[in-house]
Order: C-alpha cells, then structure tokens, then sequence
C-alpha cells in the first residue's frame, strides 16, 4: 500500500486548476458577443413595440412581450399561450405561433413566420428597423394603434 501512495505522489498528473490567461479572453470574448446580441434583440423588441403602437419598454420585459404580442394579435387567450410558452417541450408550439401572429400583425408571409421562429432577435431587429408597417386592421380592438 505504501508503494501506491508512493507511486501516485510521483506520477505525472497535476493537480493545478490555473485556466490560462488565454482561456479568459475567450471567455471573456464569447460573453461580450452574447451580451451585444441580448442588446440588440431588446432594441428590435423596443421598436417593434413601438410600430404596433405599444409603449417600447413593454418590448423589454420578459412575459409582458410575449403576452402583449398574443393580446395584440387578439386570436388566441394571452396568459393561456404566455403559459404554453414557459412548458419545455410544449414551448415550441407557443413560440411558433408567437412568430406566427408576430408575422401576422406586419402582413408577412409563411417565409417570416419561419424567421422569426429561428432568429427572433434578428427578425424583430429588422423589423422593427425596417420598411415593414403593422396593419392596423391585424391588430385587435383596444391595443396598440386600436387604443
């Protein structure tokens, strides 16, 4: 037994937890990345609010967008698909018609919906800095440019 210990104390294995420098920059780099792509899908979400004709910072809040976009498409009950939304693996289905009313309220077509169920910051970035206009006729009675 004491030969073990002897041979595990001399071995080449190392104990030493120091990450590189190197590996911190890239940490620190992914970090960076992922923080300008949460800014920026905030600020797509801001001005897309905006062009419905609801207040931008609505856009920012987690679960108050999601439920405003179901209330404004007026099509479905917002905190019954607000709920489907937080259920993993039901989720998917409540994200695509999320997309699906998000296209709808601009007058796009199955190619956006497709969009913005994929790439949903990207989306509402262009979006929201785009050409594209909501349909006040899309939008329900009582939200947004129907207040």
């Amino acid at each position: 037994m004491n030969t073990l210990v002897q041979l595990v104390g001399q071995s080449d294995f190392t104990t030493d937890t120091e990450v590189p420098g190197s590996a911190w920059a890239g940490l620190g780099f992914v970090w960076f990345i992922s923080l300008a792509l949460v800014v920026l899908t905030l600020i797509g979400y801001w001005k897309v609010f905006t062009k419905i004709g609801l207040p931008g910072w609505m856009g920012i809040i987690p679960f108050v967008n999601i439920y405003m976009l179901f209330k404004a498409r007026g099509q479905r009950e917002p905190v019954v698909w607000l709920i489907l939304c937080l259920i993993p693996c039901i989720q998917i289905i409540g994200l695509w018609f999320l997309a699906n009313d998000t296209a709808e309220l601009f007058d796009k077509e199955l190619g956006w919906k497709i969009f913005l169920f994929i790439f949903p910051g990207i989306a509402h970035l262009i979006l929201g800095f785009g050409s594209s206009q909501a349909d006040p006729t899309k939008i329900a009675p009582g939200v947004g440019l129907n207040a």
